[in-house]
């Protein structure tokens, strides 16, 4: 993943949100080459990178925020996280599980999964051979959107109200002010 396709977070709208949960199910699609009503048959099997939350008085899609000073990448001790140029990228190959950044992270953007790593030394274009455990949050489908040219997250393009918009990270800083 570039840093070019990485500097963007998704940002939600709260009060349009209808906890419809479409873009969890866009997740899995896109990040375990599926179709949508693939990931809706095997939505138990695999683990959405972005959660819908619902309270009485709250329904919102939780991911990662791209922390500036992230808690997450600090604890991490095997540098599967990192913060390069500002941005934190996940290295899911070092990834030791330890699930210090599940815990760091204040947003509960950070889970557990079973994914497809490719073997050592093997053709980078060929399927992932064995499946382990390893952090995951939302990448803003970087490879997704490289392979498939598009300009939005999976996420963002599920969403039938428009709740869920891909901005920069400066953008979204500046929100947070």
């Amino acid at each position: 993943m570039t840093n070019s396709l990485m500097r963007y977070v998704v940002f939600a709208e709260a009060d349009k949100c209808k906890a419809c949960k479409k873009c969890e199910l866009a997740c899995i699609a896109s990040h375990n080459n599926m179709t949508i009503k693939e990931a809706v048959k095997k939505r138990n099997l695999f683990q959405p990178r972005v959660h819908v939350i619902k309270t009485d008085s709250v329904k919102m899609p939780v991911q990662c925020r791209q922390c500036a000073d992230a808690p997450c990448a600090r604890v991490c001790p095997t540098d599967a996280l990192v913060q390069e140029d500002g941005v934190v990228v996940m290295r899911q190959q070092y990834c030791a599980a330890c699930q210090l950044c599940v815990m760091a992270c204040p947003y509960g953007a950070i889970e557990l999964s079973f994914i497809g790593l490719p073997e050592e030394g093997a053709d980078a274009t060929q399927p992932a051979q064995h499946r382990r455990e390893v952090a995951v949050r939302c990448d803003v489908c970087a490879d997704w959107r490289a392979k498939e040219g598009k300009d939005q997250g999976a996420c963002v393009e599920a969403c039938p109200v428009k709740a869920l918009h891909m901005v920069t990270i400066d953008e979204y800083r500046a929100m947070q002010r």
